[in-house]
């Protein structure tokens, strides 16, 4: 029996997923964030976030550590570079590299045209007609984009306190929210924390959780940056559905990312601002984890499409793992 592999290297983690060529999933594997890798120390965090989840997966499943027939990578901030670093520590006959919105876009339509928005750390749209176009939007990064992402909400809700401590901005539950988030008193340590450093990406985007959770409890501020960041990802999205000519098409339009779980404050303004240019498209939420798209196009490498019964199988697996819900 041929295995592959199927690895999502995101800007909070890696995970690798190990499957057979009938579509069942025998082992995950977990790892560290993989990306920036221009950065201070980037390289070997990459290097180590990949090698833990692929051992990790071969752990998980009770199987020795040997070649698969196939491996996918869908990396965020994918590059030549990324690619140079990552193939040599992975174990497959043939690999298939490439920008971590690939995979993401299978999750969604298992390789049929459509739209997939990534709203996790970062924020990235792709998007692929029925002719095979391709149009990629946004992923530029903390600095110079990743509208609507868990890092930008979390920064417009930083400074949303601020603002209200000074008298800008009205009151906000923010504050004490993310203060608690975080064990803290005031803002004042809150600023030192940020300015030492010790708060990742990762860390600072997860706050924009605390946003979630005062946007459900009616706090008008929380509920502008939601609704501003559902409008920023849609944007994403509509630009790609223009790019590949499917204004007019009942397009399928992926959401995925822990952004996405704010649920209706998000939703609410993302499908409004997708309909005012696609108005037949349709928003879903992803079907399966990306990693396991990653697992459908390594398995079409070795001639097995992506079928409603092998589709079937791979969720049948995530449930019984108690990864899927029904």
């Amino acid at each position: 029996m041929r295995l592959v592999l199927g690895v999502d290297g995101g800007q909070t983690r890696t995970l690798a997923v190990i499957a057979d060529e009938v579509g069942n999933l025998l082992g995950f594997g977990i790892g560290g964030p993989a990306n920036h890798i221009h950065e201070p120390g980037g390289i070997e965090r990459v290097q180590r976030s990949l090698i833990d989840a692929i051992h990790g997966a071969f752990h998980n499943a009770g199987l020795p550590y040997s070649r698969c027939a196939a491996a996918c990578l869908g990396m965020t901030g994918s590059s030549a570079a990324m690619e140079a670093i990552c193939t040599p520590l992975v174990p497959a006959e043939q690999i298939l590299f490439g920008h971590d919105t690939r995979i993401a876009f299978y999750s969604v339509t298992f390789g049929s045209p459509g739209v997939v928005v990534i709203g996790g750390t970062g924020s990235v749209a792709y998007g692929v007609n029925s002719r095979g176009d391709q149009a990629l939007v946004g992923g530029w990064g903390y600095l110079m984009g990743d509208e609507g992402s868990g890092y930008w909400i979390a920064l417009k809700a930083l400074n949303a306190c601020c603002r209200a401590a000074d008298g800008i901005l009205p009151p906000t539950l923010l504050q004490p929210l993310i203060l608690s988030r975080l064990e803290l008193e005031n803002l004042k340590q809150l600023h030192t924390l940020l300015y030492s450093g010790k708060l990742s990406r990762p860390d600072i985007a997860a706050l924009s959780e605390v946003v979630g959770a005062a946007a459900a409890q009616g706090d008008a501020v929380a509920q502008k940056i939601l609704h501003e960041a559902g409008r920023e990802l849609a944007l994403l999205a509509a630009t790609a559905i223009r790019r590949l000519g499917m204004e007019k098409q009942e397009v399928l339009v992926g959401t995925v990312g822990g952004v996405f779980r704010a649920g209706r404050s998000i939703l609410r303004p993302f499908r409004t601002a997708i309909k005012r240019t696609a108005p037949y498209a349709c928003v879903t939420s992803a079907h399966l984890p990306a990693a396991v798209g990653a697992v459908l196009i390594a398995l079409e490498a070795i001639g097995v499409p992506p079928t409603e019964s092998l589709v079937h199988r791979l969720k049948q697996s995530l449930k019984k793992r108690n990864l899927l819900k029904s």
